[in-house]
């Protein structure tokens, strides 16, 4: 076997198992996991948004809600306990994430929960949040993950789905569901930026948020995420207070749907990721992004819909290649 073919084989091996990191529960809009999704799903899921925001927010795929794609996967009551599953093979040594609401249809967001480092983790990997006792019931209300890496090209990603939510317990709670902070953007052209190989500290991570203790603060004008639908408008970053302690992680492994956790229970659940070194660059123009599953060419607009094509192309062409060897 030549050194090419060799180098062939393995990129073939390596295709179905270099998977970027997605929600999967709840299954999000066009998710192939979503039984409402159509013919034409999202087979790049994994990528993260557009640089210059023009998909935000959920990818730009909110006009679904008024169609049979965007009829609700769970149904969540207030007050409760639930968890949300990370699936994917390259997690970026993890970085922060946010669990938000919407119960506008998306015009804006409300942070029920803030995870600073350690998520997402390497595999599968679910986070416990509580969605909030006077969270409005809602038909059709959108639940939100975004994700700022810690490794890799400075990116966001974000998957959305749609729940319904049901009457709570209606208690007073920490904060009122409306005073909440909105979701904290950064690296989509909004003029604010996570820090290089850092896990990101929100400005204003709400009054839920577990953190690692090693964030470092974003730069930029990143504002507090007060109210509206990114959290960017104004003000500049800072330091957010928040628990410094670090809560206890454990692993829950993903299903559909997930076990609502005890409310017995501790700050649950995710696993630490990997903290294998990757390179790093930060170049968007150099076309790959570190630990990607695919260049940039292959995440723009055409292969959203026509993935599978090109993945069928692909591997015939090195198949094509290794025989003529």
């Amino acid at each position: 076997m030549t050194n090419l073919q060799y180098l062939l084989t393995l990129a073939l091996l390596g295709v179905p198992a270099t998977a970027h990191m997605q929600m999967t529960y709840p299954p999000p809009l066009k998710s192939k996991a979503n039984p409402n999704t159509g013919p034409n799903a999202d087979y790049s899921m994994t990528s993260p948004l557009r640089t210059d925001g023009s998909d935000f927010p959920c990818k730009g795929y909110l006009p679904l809600l008024s169609t049979p794609e965007g009829k609700p996967v769970a149904s969540w009551a207030a007050g409760q306990a639930y968890n949300f599953t990370i699936s994917g093979g390259a997690a970026h040594n993890g970085g922060s994430c946010q669990a938000a609401l919407s119960v506008d249809g998306g015009k804006t967001f409300r942070v029920v929960h803030s995870y600073e480092g350690g998520c997402p983790g390497q595999g599968d990997s679910s986070f416990r949040f509580d969605v909030p006792g006077d969270a409005p019931e809602t038909d059709g209300a959108v639940f939100a993950w975004t994700w700022f890496n810690n490794l890799g090209n400075r990116e966001m990603y974000m998957n959305c789905a749609v729940v319904d939510i049901v009457g709570g317990h209606g208690g007073r709670e920490k904060v009122a569901f409306a005073s909440r902070p909105g979701l904290f953007r950064a690296n989509i052209g909004n003029g604010c930026r996570t820090v290089d190989s850092a896990d990101v500290k929100f400005p204003d991570p709400g009054p839920d948020v577990d953190s690692k203790g090693s964030a470092k603060a974003p730069s930029g004008t990143c504002g507090g995420g007060s109210g509206g639908s990114g959290g960017s408008s104004g003000g500049t970053s800072g330091e957010s207070p928040g628990p410094s302690a670090v809560p206890s992680y454990t692993i829950t492994p993903s299903s559909y749907p997930p076990v609502p956790p005890s409310s017995s229970g501790g700050s649950c659940c995710h696993s630490d990721p990997d903290s294998t070194p990757m390179p790093v660059t930060d170049d968007p123009g150099k076309g790959w992004t570190p630990g990607n599953d695919w260049p940039d060419w292959f995440q723009s607009d055409a292969p959203k819909a026509y993935g599978h094509v090109y993945l069928g192309v692909s591997l015939w062409m090195m198949l094509f290649a290794y025989y003529l060897l």
